[in-house]
């Protein structure tokens, strides 16, 4: 590769343009402090778009020469710039020697992993004098005690630093500690230090690599895989604007169905009705309540998408009915690969419209996943999304209430007639997607598949929100589809990698996440699997998930005493629900995570900052799961300020570290002073309007919660309540605003029993519960 200098420049309204021999840049300013620079050597690529951005307003940029180059404002954003070595510096992040390349960007150690996920055929077309695969790479001089956050789902620590990260999304499925990558591709860090955060995206589909100091301690390298370097800076300073802002580009989740937020079971698979009435008699029976039961590839007919075996599913709709009569849902798995077979309804369709994608020689790509011969949908076009979108309307007529896309980044067994080896397993890169390779838009197939879903879904049940969970995607995923890990591993060491994988997809706009309970691959034991329960009674995503080569994981299946543990956890999240949903339309209007790191809420906290077994859900629970099996107690660290057990009362303040007792019937939880957390009772509840609605306050000399009310489905108006309360020591007042048509109580753990109240009031062993009447309490000591 060699430099990229610039040796002129212009101001044309309010943009300012960069010459260089070869290349040339644009840099860009909108409103909300960002700044966009766009590089090139291809003439049609000097507007190019983005897939995923939806740009704010712009802002004219005031160019002023100095010494070194040129200083940048725009509004109150500065940026400074040199053309000649190139250098960029922003928010005191120092950008250096771009760099372009005629050769792909891989070199030594790194051109293995690449080779090895680029797929059959890789790329290596030439225009301008260019390969497309050599691409462009900029430098980052690093400081100390820089770390980086983001990148979506990834292996390892909380914190990317030290390691390279490439973006090309794979199926996985024998995933270790140290792999990479996986089946999402976010090209988008948080550089975080000294307190405050700075969001970098890197908007390219291309595959890239992210060298976050691991070649070089002294600096960082950014680099694509394409023709085009498009590199968006998002300012701060905490990681919460970081978050708002990204979200503002990149898109945010819809506010989910209140079913979404309950437990899930699923296994591969449930292979006929009578195993799925078996499942649900056995949630009935151990007094255990279910949201959702998924249905595997085995449901359908031939693994032909958008169908069910006549002979072990012969009447879908009676069953689903069954299942809602008892308060489940039903969500099927749909892979892209379509069984090429005349007479088919969905291949034949898709032929109709030429909706698959090409080989070289312009003739549809035929491969293998789980249907053989299968074709993969061309989802980059706007018409086949649509197709895509219609072929849904047999499950929904069935009454299914979501769709699982698997199998997306999109993997394949074989293709034309050759077996995929390798951590790529996908379709080769000068596969055709109308003008464009596969190379450029194979980053974006889970995206695109899932945007299509979604868009079908809002049409076919039309009032209704659309749910879709998914295996692979890229940054602005959310918009269209929650996400789950992909298939780990029944081992303690996947269950404590969920969580910084969990905490990064959440840092990178994946508000709505989850892991396999119990690990999808090899057998847990009880231990495990009840840890693991509690633990997932705080993911976004809470779903029970195993192979079929796997032993059971139903919450029954270990006996006593894991049965009574994991009831205990499954109903203590159908407990936490109105604050998870509050969380929950909070990240659809900001796009703020429900799981939330340490340092979120504790910029200014160097120890929070490198903790990655410990979490916050939303701004006032402090959870740290029992990672190790044996354990009965475990090290915690709480951030400043005060701090109540959950289960005790006992209050410790902050900063400082603690032994936390870790019995198996619970997590180690603490509920921040001064916050009054809405819960409920532990049981499924038709709508969001709580009735019991329970204010959990810790209480200090300001007491501050707030509920999302509405009718946990479709499009109507919903309602913010808000809890204030006083603590003088000896007496609280407690005011909800607005008061709502079902009960509300004030609820204290750990407190002294009471001289008086306004109102009879419960109390045994620590524990006080009292009715708010026309919406208010009070209580005295």
């Amino acid at each position: 590769m060699r430099s990229v200098n610039f040796d002129g420049y212009r101001l044309e309204d309010g943009v300012l343009w960069l010459q260089g021999a070869q290349s040339q840049a644009r840099l860009e300013a909108y409103a909300g402090g960002y700044w966009r620079m766009l590089v090139w050597h291809r003439a049609r690529d000097a507007q190019k778009g983005s897939w995923v951005v939806r740009r704010p307003d712009a802002l004219p940029i005031e160019a002023e020469p100095t010494p070194e180059g040129l200083r940048l404002r725009a509004g109150d954003a500065e940026l400074r710039l040199t053309l000649a070595p190139f250098a960029l510096a922003w928010a005191e992040l120092e950008f250096a020697d771009l760099q372009v390349g005629e050769l792909p960007t891989w070199t030594t150690d790194a051109a293995a992993v690449a080779e090895a996920v680029a797929g059959v055929g890789a790329v290596r077309e030439v225009e301008d004098g260019h390969a497309l695969g050599g691409g462009y790479a900029l430098h980052l001089h690093e400081r100390e005690g820089r770390r980086y956050f983001g990148l979506g789902e990834r292996t390892g620590f909380l914190d990317k630093k030290g390691r390279r990260w490439l973006n090309w999304t794979a199926d996985a499925f024998e995933q270790q500690p140290k792999d990479d990558p996986l089946y999402q591709a976010h090209p988008f860090v948080i550089a975080f230090d000294g307190g405050r955060a700075r969001g970098v995206y890197l908007d390219e589909s291309w595959k890239s690599l992210f060298d976050l100091a691991a070649r070089e301690s002294g600096r960082s390298r950014i680099a694509v895989e394409g023709p085009t370097f498009d590199l968006w800076l998002v300012p701060g300073p905490e990681p919460a604007a970081v978050l708002e802002r990204f979200t503002a580009l990149v898109g945010r989740p819809w506010l989910p169905p209140l079913w979404a937020l309950g437990y899930h079971q699923c296994r591969w698979s449930y292979p006929d009705e009578a195993a799925v009435r078996e499942v649900l008699a056995g949630f009935r029976e151990h007094d255990l309540p279910l949201s959702a039961l998924w249905l595997d590839i085995d449901y359908m007919d031939g693994y032909r998408v958008f169908t069910f075996s006549p002979h072990r599913f012969p009447d879908p709709p009676r069953l689903v009915r069954e299942l809602a009569e008892a308060g489940v849902r039903v969500v099927t798995i749909v892979d892209p690969g379509v069984k090429k077979e005349a007479g088919y309804s969905v291949y034949e369709s898709g032929r109709k419209i030429d909706a698959f994608v090409k080989n070289r020689r312009e003739e549809e790509l035929v491969g293998e996943v789980w249907p053989k011969p299968a074709v993969w949908p061309d989802f980059s076009r706007p018409e086949v999304r649509r197709w895509w979108g219609e072929q849904h309307r047999p499950l929904v007529e069935a009454g299914v209430a979501g769709i699982w896309n698997d199998m997306n980044e999109p993997a394949a067994f074989a293709v034309e007639g050759d077996e995929v080896f390798g951590i790529g397993k996908t379709l080769p890169s000068d596969a055709r997607h109308g003008e464009r390779l596969h190379a450029e838009v194979h980053n974006l197939y889970g995206l695109l598949m899932s945007r299509a879903t979604h868009e079908g879904l809002v049409h076919l049940r039309e009032g209704r929100r659309p749910f879709v969970l998914t295996r692979s995607g890229f940054s602005g995923i959310q918009r269209y589809a929650w996400v789950w890990t992909g298939d780990n591993g029944s081992y303690w060491e996947h269950m404590a990698m969920s969580v910084p994988m969990l905490l990064n997809l959440g840092l990178s706009g994946v508000a709505f996440c989850g892991a396999d309970i119990g690990g999808f691959r090899g057998d847990a034991d009880g231990e495990l699997l009840a840890r693991w329960t509690w633990l997932g009674a705080f993911y976004p995503f809470m779903r029970n998930h195993s192979a079929k080569t796997s032993r059971r994981q139903e919450p029954w299946a270990f006996g006593e005493p894991w049965l009574g543990h994991m009831r205990a956890a499954i109903r203590f999240r159908y407990q936490l629900m109105p604050y998870l949903y509050s969380l929950a339309e909070e990240a659809a209007r900001t796009g703020q995570p429900l799981m939330r790191p340490l340092f979120y809420h504790f910029p200014g906290d160097s120890e929070a900052a490198a903790i990655d077994d410990q979490f916050l859900l939303g701004p006032d629970l402090l959870a740290a799961p029992v990672l190790h099996p044996g354990a009965r107690r475990r090290l915690v660290y709480l951030p400043e300020g005060g701090w109540r057990d959950f289960w005790t009362g006992a209050e410790q303040a902050g900063p400082a570290w603690v032994v936390a007792e870790a019995p198996l019937d619970r997590i180690p939880l603490w509920q921040r002073v001064g916050s009054a957390l809405p819960l409920t009772a532990p049981e499924p509840s038709a709508q969001a309007h709580w009735d019991p609605l329970v204010w959990r306050v810790a209480p200090a000399a300001h007491v501050l919660g707030s509920a999302y009310l509405d009718e946990g489905e479709g499009e109507g108006a919903g309602l913010r309540v808000r809890l204030t309360g006083r603590y003088d020591g000896s007496r609280l007042l407690v005011t909800q605003e607005p008061v709502t048509d079902g009960r509300a109580w004030l609820e204290l753990v750990g407190a002294d029993e009471p001289r008086r109240a306004s109102a009879p009031f419960e109390y045994k062993d620590g524990r006080f519960r009292i009715e708010l009447q026309a919406g208010e309490a009070w209580v005295e000591w």
